[in-house]
């Protein structure tokens, strides 16, 4: 008698133990499902990100096998502002529910003007939600799920509006990397002066060893030492806003030198000719490969553009 009630005790509890199992389970199911429910905790596991802006364009973000994020399936995009995202994505709060006073406004302006953000974990469509306006007082953006009511959202410790971190425009979302090239996967550098064509030069990589063009004998250290600067070289701007008046009167011109990198990775490779510009903390270059114009900062371009006679052992 004693064993049979010992075991339904054990059998009550174990029921019991199941269903508080099953509705936290459910109850947890169902807060992902409240219209409430903006941030992605676990952005590892992030597939993808379409942010779509009305009226406007569309960016897409895929996280690729090599750890980085393709943009419009064309370019590697900047991982520093993907983290951003990322972490914008997470920690989106909900600052309070959109009062009724404002409530027809937020969501008329919702339906001319707004950004719709579908986030996909692991290929799937997890959530979808769009982003009006900023709300009044700098206290936070408007935020609506699909299907849900309209909230105004904010992050914490941070004062100011979110609808930046989502914009679409593709030349801001790119990678400024340049250059990235080592002595493993650089296969040549060309250099070549305008007004001072006897400092033109061309180091290639030939067999196991690297070479350069022409007669002299090559400093084996000073062009192992310049080799190593093309491991990490940032651009400024995509200049995308220049006229195009501008840009082909700038083309007529001869640019004060040009560099060619060659990478083993055809991304990595580069040419650009590069122009003096009014500001003298940076230059124009014109990538004629892509046909952009970008910007660089002249302290970057200082250590690449060097001339033959400091590879020549004297």
């Amino acid at each position: 008698m004693k064993r049979t009630y010992l075991y339904l005790v054990i059998a009550l509890f174990l029921g019991l133990g199941a269903f508080w199992t099953l509705k936290q389970s459910q109850k947890k199911s169902t807060l992902e499902k409240l219209d409430m429910n903006f941030s992605v905790p676990d952005t590892a596991s992030i597939s993808k990100i379409i942010i779509t802006e009305t009226p406007g364009s569309t960016s897409v973000f895929e996280r690729t096998s090599g750890l980085y994020w393709k943009l419009n399936d064309k370019y590697k995009a900047a991982p520093q502002l993907v983290a951003l995202l990322l972490t914008t994505i997470r920690n989106v709060e909900i600052r309070r529910p959109v009062g009724k006073a404002e409530k027809e406004t937020v969501l008329n302006t919702l339906k001319t003007k707004n950004k719709k953000v579908e986030i996909f974990v692991r290929g799937e469509l997890y959530k979808t939600y769009w982003i009006g306006d900023d709300a009044p007082e700098n206290k936070g953006t408007f935020f609506k799920m699909d299907g849900g009511e309209p909230y105004v959202c904010f992050l914490r410790g941070f004062q100011g509006f979110l609808t930046p971190r989502y914009h679409v425009e593709e030349h801001r979302w790119r990678d400024h990397l340049l250059f990235s090239s080592t002595p493993e996967t650089l296969q040549s550098v060309e250099v070549t002066h305008t007004n001072y064509p006897a400092e033109n030069f061309k180091i290639s990589f030939s067999g196991k060893f690297f070479q350069l063009d022409g007669p002299g004998r090559m400093d084996t250290l000073a062009t192992a030492d310049y080799i190593l600067k093309f491991k990490r070289v940032y651009m400024e701007h995509f200049l995308k806003t220049l006229e195009q008046r501008y840009v082909d009167s700038l083309l007529r011109t001869k640019p004060e030198w040009t560099l060619s990198v060659t990478d083993i990775d055809s991304e990595k490779s580069h040419k650009l000719e590069i122009y003096a510009s009014d500001d003298p903390d940076r230059r124009i270059a014109w990538m004629p490969d892509s046909k952009e114009m970008i910007s660089i900062q002249s302290q970057n371009l200082a250590p690449l553009k060097i001339g033959r006679n400091q590879l020549v052992k004297r």
